[in-house]
């Protein structure tokens, strides 16, 4: 015999379902937030913004509903999953692992085998998979493992002939407000090749290093000064902020490794 459809359980729907795209256009908001008009690294907002709208969107509709929690809960994973990373672009990882931190907590609450062990493991899984998702923002943090890329437009037109050179470029971004930047380069080239970028950038000789500057997150940033490293600077570069209007650089030239560390800065 089928259950009579009571008018309470379709209002408690239709709460489940606003509250679920409350978190979608909510979590937007967080990341556009962090993403364009707040100095938020990219490489911490985009899997933190993931794993907060897959395990929310989860929670809101599963808690909210009045039955079938768990298979609402699996649906909405599901719905997560592909709508976040395929259609809104979160990061695939972040909202995989939020996901299944909240089906498994559903799992857990509304299970009618609610006792100490099954507590035990649902909880063990929740904690392995957050710390899955902690150690994948500490790689992301620290850009390992690191892929190199083409260089950029800027770096090409000042090298000139030489950019065919340059053996791997990898770049890092430190985030930006709106549309202004700040990101770092490592570029592993010949001391003429970075000699002919010095020259290209309009860069001047300088003794002072930035104290941040050694303190950057790349694994792969130079922590001290290495024996016959040289620095170079725009003449409108600044440590603090933005700098003025326009694009400045910092550069460390470590000819021992062959390697340039840039510190980038695009204000507008």
């Amino acid at each position: 015999m089928t259950r009579a459809f009571k008018p309470e359980e379709m209002w408690r729907w239709l709460v489940a379902v606003a509250a679920v795209t409350v978190v979608i256009f909510g979590t937007l908001y967080l990341r556009l937030l962090l993403l364009l008009f707040y100095p938020f690294l990219k490489d911490l907002a985009e899997p933190t913004a993931g794993f907060l709208m897959s395990s929310l969107i989860v929670l809101a509709g599963s808690l909210l509903a009045p039955q079938h929690r768990l298979v609402t809960a699996i649906v909405l994973f599901v719905l997560a999953t592909f709508l976040g990373p395929f259609l809104l672009y979160f990061h695939l990882m972040g909202t995989g692992v939020g996901g299944l931190v909240a089906v498994g907590l559903v799992t857990w609450w509304f299970s009618p085998r609610h006792t100490a062990r099954s507590a035990f493991w649902i909880g063990g899984a929740a904690c392995a998979a957050l710390a899955v998702f902690v150690g994948l923002v500490h790689a992301r943090y620290v850009d390992r493992p690191a892929h190199p890329e083409p260089l950029p437009y800027q770096l090409t037109f000042a090298l000139g002939p030489a950019a065919s050179r340059v053996t791997a470029f990898y770049r890092y971004n430190l985030g930006g407000v709106f549309i202004s930047s700040e990101g770092l380069c490592r570029i592993d080239a010949k001391p003429d090749v970075i000699a002919a970028l010095v020259h290209g950038l309009g860069l001047q000789s300088t003794n002072a290093v930035p104290q941040r500057f050694w303190h950057m997150p790349p694994y792969y940033w130079p922590r001290s000064m290495s024996a016959g490293a040289q620095a170079f600077q725009s003449p409108a570069f600044s440590a603090e902020g933005l700098g003025p209007m326009g694009t400045s650089y910092f550069l460390l030239h470590d000819r021992a490794q062959e390697r340039a560390f840039v510190w980038c800065k695009s204000a507008f």
